[in-house]
């Protein structure tokens, strides 16, 4: 007597993708939550300040950052000093936050302040790490 030894005529021969699917969804979002509290795109070593608070309010924001070079950037974007009155002037309902290298010339931090300032702006945020915090 012979016994047929193939695949179980019964035998559906698919895999099932589900498990798959959840993980590749769970990674997702994983990456979109823990994206949004990633804010400066470029690498700036912090300044430390005692007085460092979080921000009550977290509303859309306008990111300048200054590396330590003193080369100025708007959400990753190179940005040329002649060019901070138009952005500033293009987004009067978004607050202005600065990301500030601790080795970035005085100067790149003043002209962004100044501009600012010449355009009655008073919405402008420095971020900053406590004391203790890396």
């Amino acid at each position: 007597m012979l016994e047929d030894f193939s695949l179980d005529k019964e035998f559906d021969g698919e895999i099932d993708l589900t498990p798959l699917i959840d993980v590749v969804f769970i990674l997702l979002i994983f990456f979109f939550v823990t994206s949004t509290f990633i804010r400066p795109s470029l690498p700036v070593n912090l300044a430390k300040a005692a007085s460092a608070a979080a921000s009550a309010e977290r509303t859309e924001q306008l990111v300048i950052t200054i590396d330590a070079d003193g080369t100025l950037f708007c959400d990753a974007v190179l940005l040329a000093r002649e060019d901070i009155p138009a952005l500033l002037k293009a987004n009067p309902e978004l607050g202005i936050n600065l990301f500030v290298d601790r080795e970035a010339p005085f100067e790149s931090f003043l002209a962004v302040i100044d501009e600012a300032r010449l355009l009655n702006r008073e919405d402008i945020s420095i971020t900053t790490l406590q004391p203790g915090s890396e």
